[in-house]
């Protein structure tokens, strides 16, 4: 036992509960000694200013209670407190309004090498449906490749908002049906191990 580790185990919080061990370092160690005096006056103080429960005056449940009822009836609600702020400070502090005007500031400061960036990464995820129509080839899903490539030609074609606008409105649909073969997977795993 050393000095740290009985300071640790004051800490926890119940100087009348320590092991033996720390006992003995307190009666060799002065430092350690004091810290149990102080802990267990704290100790003896806390207990003697909590153990004694404050007088409730009569009906004071009952008069508080009768008011919140007569404030619901009213419509007031209680936990709304009005705001100091004026509403256009309180508007602009709001996180969906700081990452706008952080956005905004991004590409009036930057833009063009924001938009290069963009356009670049774009680029390359363009590529997406020519690598998924190469993998579905070689898993062996020929006419599903064939289908998947002929509904996203026309994308490859149109302009970057189009393209943008499509893989946003695809992205979920990918995502719900990676989901469900997720779980369909699971379920078969779970069966096979139950077997």
């Amino acid at each position: 036992m050393n000095c740290l580790a009985f300071e640790r185990l004051l800490d926890e919080g119940a100087p009348e509960q320590l092991p033996a061990e720390a006992l003995a370092h307190a009666r060799e160690c002065e430092a350690c000694a004091r810290s149990l005096v102080r802990a267990r006056s704290l100790e003896r103080a806390l207990e003697a200013y909590f153990s004694e429960e404050p007088e409730v005056p009569a009906g004071f449940a009952d008069r508080v209670m009768a008011r919140v009822e007569r404030g619901e009836a009213r419509g007031v609600r209680w936990l709304a407190l009005p705001s100091p702020l004026p509403w256009w400070t309180r508007a602009a502090l709001e996180p969906g309004v700081v990452l706008a005007l952080a956005t905004v500031a991004l590409f009036v400061w930057r833009g063009d090498r924001w938009l290069a960036g963009a356009h670049a990464a774009w680029n390359t995820l363009s590529a997406a449906p020519r690598w998924a129509h190469n993998g579905l080839l070689a898993v062996g899903f020929g006419p599903l490749a064939d289908l998947v490539s002929r509904a996203l030609a026309a994308v490859g074609a149109a302009p970057v908002a189009v393209q943008i606008g499509v893989g946003l409105g695809v992205a979920p649909l990918v995502a719900a049906v990676a989901w469900l073969g997720w779980r369909a997977g699971e379920r078969l795993v779970a069966a096979a191990g139950a077997h």
